[in-house]
């Protein structure tokens, strides 16, 4: 099946691997040199509607040959260190 040919065609860009909230915070605080105490409210599973975990099928893209060019904590690194270069990124727009 080619998946190109269908009229809605949904397909994850990602890798199979996963970090938890925690280890994401790590990654970036470790970036930004802070040290924040963190509290979380929303008990084991988060608030309401959060996703304890998001792992993306990416069955699809892999068939094109597609392959991601960062690990998921590479990736944190290198969207932080960005931001960090391009702070108008996080202006608020009018």
């Amino acid at each position: 099946m080619n998946y190109f040919d269908e009229k809605i065609n949904i397909i994850n860009l990602g890798t199979d691997e996963y970090v938890t909230v925690k280890e994401s915070i790590k990654i970036i605080c470790k970036i930004l040199k802070v040290s924040p105490k963190l509290i979380f409210t929303g008990g084991k599973r988060g608030w309401i509607g959060d996703n304890p975990l998001i792992l993306l099928n990416t069955k699809k893209v892999k068939k094109t040959g597609w392959k991601p060019k960062y690990t998921i904590k590479k990736s944190i690194e290198v969207t932080t260190n960005y931001l960090i270069k391009n702070q108008w990124v996080l202006q608020r727009k009018k």
